[in-house]
């Protein structure tokens, strides 16, 4: 391959881009609205914001060859792929995810929470109202969340997740969900109990699966948003969960699982794939995990042996606001020392934004 195309210009594109200049290949940004990834000067940027949707397939259509791959860096544009993906594997000569299956199994929240359970895999009990009675061994509270991700979708006004601890509060999240025509997924919370939160990235190939451990450092897993400081840990127990779930898949292409574990029953809990290159894509390369390599099938550097700690990744402005905000400020409201966040800034070393080669 001599080209990527990465659709999605997020933080995520931005350092697949800059990962994939690393390896002397060209790439090519492109995304329907403005973002980080656009402005990079290791890609060529292509907006495709103001066409019809015939435009826009069009546009990337031609962007494509026989050396030339294309990954999806979103979950908007991994539903493109799905949509299109018979004339986009004409076009383009690898598409870097997994067969249309999969990717909707990742998708659909109750999907993969029946998978985990038909594989073995351990996951939190699961109901979506409409299909079936409530199973009565869920009991509250309960987690609500869009049984499909709608990342990207905040104007619908609904939380990423949202606890409910009784009825009255279910029946209020239940009306809000359906006033915005949008199917809850209704499971089991683990947000009272003292957790973990880990992610596994990982890339795979022909069976060849590479990945490491990260845990995020902040928000607090009672949020459900996003990290914004997340550091390389090495768990064995997690990394086994992580590759029996993705080889089970048979997955290929770049991935992210999320496990969260609670800390005083030490049970660790499958939540679910992202089917794509996640948001702190950076740590791989910063940690010579070479996930490119690996699913193009280039050549790797003999002299870059993969870490498996020593690595924090943070994007500061949304850390400064995880920390010090009138709302969810851990630093702000006694949750975390000013002494204990200013040490991890310390030892943050991979940024989201900030690259000297790159700026």
């Amino acid at each position: 391959m001599s080209t990527l195309v990465i659709l999605g210009a997020s933080i995520t594109g931005l350092a697949v881009a800059r990962d994939a200049h690393r390896h002397g290949l060209r790439s090519v940004v492109v995304d329907t609205a403005d973002g980080p990834g656009l402005h990079s000067r290791r890609a060529s940027p292509v907006k495709v914001g103001a066409t019809t949707e015939t435009a826009t397939i069009d546009r990337i259509l031609s962007l494509g060859g026989p050396q030339v791959a294309l990954i999806s860096t979103s979950d908007d544009w991994i539903r493109f792929v799905i949509e299109h993906r018979s004339v986009l594997s004409a076009a383009y000569g690898m598409i870097v995810q997994p067969e249309n299956a999969t990717l909707e199994l990742c998708l659909d929240k109750m999907a993969f929470s029946e998978w985990c359970i038909a594989s073995g895999l351990p996951c939190p009990m699961a109901w979506i109202p409409g299909r079936g009675l409530r199973p009565t061994a869920l009991g509250f509270p309960v987690l609500l969340r869009p049984v499909r991700t709608l990342h990207g979708h905040r104007e619908l006004g609904l939380p990423k997740a949202v606890e409910a601890r009784n009825e009255s509060e279910l029946a209020h999240w239940l009306e809000q969900f359906e006033t915005r025509r949008i199917v809850p997924l209704v499971s089991e919370s683990l947000l009272g109990r003292p957790l973990d939160q880990y992610s596994v990235p990982f890339a795979r190939r022909s069976g060849e699966t590479l990945l490491f451990t990260a845990r995020k450092v902040r928000p607090s897993a009672e949020l459900c948003q996003v990290g914004t400081c997340v550091e390389m840990c090495v768990d064995e127990r997690i990394e086994h969960l992580a590759r029996i779930a993705v080889e089970r898949l048979d997955y290929f292409g770049i991935g992210e699982v999320e496990i969260l574990r609670d800390k005083q029953t030490r049970e660790d809990y499958l939540i679910e794939i992202n089917a794509r290159p996640w948001l702190q894509y950076a740590l791989a390369p910063a940690s010579n995990h070479d996930f490119l390599a690996l699913v193009l099938g280039l050549s790797v550097a003999a002299n870059k042996t993969p870490v498996r700690a020593g690595k924090t990744w943070v994007s500061l402005r949304q850390d400064l606001f995880a920390a010090f905000s009138r709302s969810i400020g851990m630093v702000r409201h006694g949750r975390l020392g000013l002494v204990s966040y200013l040490r991890s800034l310390v030892r943050s070393n991979v940024f989201a934004l900030f690259d000297w080669r790159d700026p």
